[in-house]
């Protein structure tokens, strides 16, 4: 069986999905351009600044974020 490693990435995305908001409205909201995020997401990397800033803008703690992410403790 195949591994399936969950990312925070795979947490901030389904959020988004279960708010009806786009990638583009949370990279606004952000300040970021959707290339940026993109590519964060592809290494699976991103400065804590943005994780916090999107933690407030989703009204979750950054534990929720990193939630069943492997590695993370």
């Amino acid at each position: 069986m195949g591994e399936c490693n969950i990312t925070v990435f795979d947490n901030i995305n389904g959020e988004i999905r279960r708010r009806n908001i786009s990638q583009d409205q949370l990279c606004d909201i952000i300040g970021i351009n959707r290339r940026r995020y993109v590519d964060w997401q592809k290494k699976n990397d991103m400065p804590l600044s943005y994780f916090k800033k999107i933690a407030q803008y989703l009204g979750v703690s950054l534990d929720y974020l990193f939630r069943d992410v492997e590695g993370v403790k």
